[in-house]
């Protein structure tokens, strides 16, 4: 019996530790139940903040993208004449990204989208990781090779959508930029259309831009001076075709007006003032010149400055600064050749010469569709060559000089003007309205954005 008994404490003890054992297990599989539960809670907002950067990351790239996109628009349309991969070419036949894709009245200065330019052929960027690509078709379609599909590739699309109400010298231009080239995503469709890319990050833009116009005022007459203009060593043509029973001026100066008075007299000297008479016909008209002109009067205008910012509507220096501005250092004078291959390869900009110039004969500067805008530092020279523009020149006592020279479209002179030599000066209205709508820069307009 005492055996027995002896052995009961022993079983007693090892079922005690059995069930502390299994609380244990249980204790410890409770835990790491827990954990696991608050791993895989741990890892969904991992994961869910990886989707969220990831997301936020293609959204901001597709946000820049087609911000870029707006500024690279903006950017070309102040650039001279593209290729096909919009980059600047000598090439006479090529056109401005301006004129490939915008059509502007000279008349009423609406700009509006140029017709017949397929979708298909918008202007289009894309990033291959080392530089931006772009192409300007006229007709066909944008050729790409396409970036690697491992690589996040943006890229953006534009095109000009004409206001609703007709403002003279505005346009929408708008940009839809995705996170890769891809027809669908960079198509200005219907939203179920755009809506079949998946995982891409897509941004819309639009900005209304306006053209700030190369000579937002005309002049009223052919030839305008603050100063004085002095014609005594010439045997000009200064007329100003008349329309119907109209007034109209050949000179404008604030000063006097020196007439021609040659010694011996020229033989067949042509009249210093013509003007277009009703029929057509050239008469000489001493009445079409305004001399000491009140609106010029130094009290008015005190200044060359204050003649400059009164045509121009700005400062010389943000004139001459500006996007569609080109400058010309003519510290050598420049010479014909120079001055029209520039105006040539870019038609729509501003000729600043700083200097000299000149215009030693040969082909036409400019042309009645493609006028040219001048402005001159230094004095001008200009023998057996058509000009077809304005030029405006700045010097306190300017010089213009020419043999056999016409100009159709008109002379500014910010001081005094001799002008010597045999100049034929017409006043052209139909270039001068191509001065005026069709060249400047085009700028943004603020507060004129919206994003999508």
């Amino acid at each position: 019996m005492s055996t027995r008994n002896s052995h009961r404490p022993c079983r007693r003890i090892a079922s005690g530790r059995s069930q502390r054992g299994a609380a244990t297990l249980i204790v410890v599989s409770v835990l790491f139940f827990v954990v696991a539960l608050v791993a895989a809670y741990a890892n969904r907002n991992l994961i869910f903040e990886q989707r969220t950067a990831s997301n936020q990351q293609r959204s901001t790239l597709a946000f820049e993208a087609a911000d870029a996109g707006v500024e690279w628009a903006v950017s070309m349309l102040n650039l001279g004449r593209v290729d096909g991969n919009c980059e600047p070419v000598d090439d006479a036949s090529a056109t401005s990204f301006r004129d490939r894709y915008l059509d502007i009245n000279t008349n009423t200065g609406l700009v509006t989208p140029r017709a017949g330019v397929p979708a298909v052929a918008l202007p289009t960027c894309v990033h291959n990781g080392a530089q931006w690509l772009c192409r300007c078709p006229s007709t066909g379609a944008s050729s790409f090779s396409a970036p690697p599909t491992n690589l996040v590739a943006p890229a953006f699309r534009l095109r000009f959508v004409q206001l609703p109400a007709n403002r003279a010298g505005t346009i929408w231009v708008e940009v839809q930029a995705c996170t890769r080239l891809n027809d669908d995503c960079l198509g200005f469709g219907t939203a179920n259309t755009l809506n079949t890319v998946a995982g891409e990050g897509r941004a819309k833009t639009s900005v209304l831009l306006a053209l700030r116009s190369a000579l937002p005022s005309l002049p009223v007459a052919t030839l305008t001076a603050r100063g004085n203009v002095n014609l005594s060593d010439t045997s000009p043509r200064i007329w100003n075709p008349r329309s119907g029973n109209s007034p109209s001026l050949a000179i404008q100066a604030g000063g006097a007006v020196t007439p021609p008075n040659p010694s011996p007299p020229l033989p067949n000297a042509i009249p210093a003032f013509m003007l277009g008479g009703a029929a057509g016909e050239l008469v000489s008209d001493e009445t079409q010149v305004s001399r000491l002109d009140p609106s010029l009067a130094t009290a008015v205008v005190p200044n060359g400055e204050r003649l400059f910012g009164g045509l121009f509507g700005i400062e010389p220096t943000v004139y001459r600064d500006q996007p569609a501005s080109l400058m010309l250092n003519c510290t050598v004078p420049c010479d014909a050749n120079t001055v029209r291959d520039v105006a040539a390869r870019n038609p729509g900009r501003i000729l600043w010469a700083q200097g000299a110039v000149n215009l030693n004969g040969g082909s036409a500067l400019g042309s009645a569709a493609e006028p040219v805008m001048l402005v001159v530092e230094g004095d001008l020279t200009a023998s057996n060559i058509q000009i077809n523009g304005l030029i405006y020149g700045r010097k306190p006592n300017w010089s213009f000089s020419g043999i056999n020279t016409s100009l159709r479209g008109a002379v500014i002179a910010e001081n005094n003007l001799v002008l010597s030599g045999s100049v034929e000066l017409i006043r052209d209205a139909d270039i001068l309205g191509q001065l005026r709508w069709r060249q400047g820069s085009f700028i943004r307009v603020p507060g004129g954005w919206s994003d999508y």
